[in-house]
């Protein structure tokens, strides 16, 4: 039985990956990507706090539908970040992202040990179960500065730590 497994398991895994069950490794220069940076591009994402979205940074693409969202980019480079979009007639339209800044220090839970984080998120759906239309900042970590109310967060509260993490880069 093992030996069936490793011999069917690469086969399901390349097949479930092509379907688009698991996001896809893809270069920016991509054309299925085009529409969808025209409509990141349409969104004042700076008024919400989103840094640029630089073209060095790894870029996947999940192309298939799932439920709240029609594609949905993973983008890692300084900051990790998801970009959800709803299909349009002309293409895409930015529904929702989510910016993941990392800190320096690391912090337990039962899960395991896990680097702090702060966690910006902002959808015109409600995609991640956030309610929609409102910036959402959440603290994970140990910091007392951020962890007495990690989970209603303000930018004047992040912004000191973030450039803090910054710098010790």
């Amino acid at each position: 039985m093992h030996r069936l497994l490793r011999l069917v398991a690469p086969a399901v895994m390349l097949t479930l990956a092509s379907c688009g069950f698991f996001p896809e490794r893809v270069s920016w220069s991509d054309p299925r990507l085009a529409p969808m940076l025209k409509a990141v591009e349409a969104v004042d994402r700076a008024s919400l706090g989103f840094t640029p979205i630089s073209r060095t940074s790894t870029v996947r693409l999940e192309s298939r539908p799932r439920a709240g969202y029609d594609a949905m980019l993973h983008i890692d480079g300084a900051t990790s970040r998801t970009v959800a979009f709803r299909k349009t007639a002309n293409g895409y339209r930015w529904i929702h992202e989510q910016e993941a800044y990392t800190g320096p220090k690391p912090y337990k839970t039962v899960d395991g040990t896990f680097p702090e984080q702060i966690v910006v998120t902002y959808g015109t759906e409600p995609v991640s179960g956030h309610a929609p239309n409102k910036v959402h900042i959440e603290y994970w970590g140990e910091d007392p500065r951020l962890s007495t109310d990690r989970y209603n967060l303000t930018w004047n509260q992040v912004q000191p730590v973030i450039a803090e993490w910054h710098k010790a880069k």
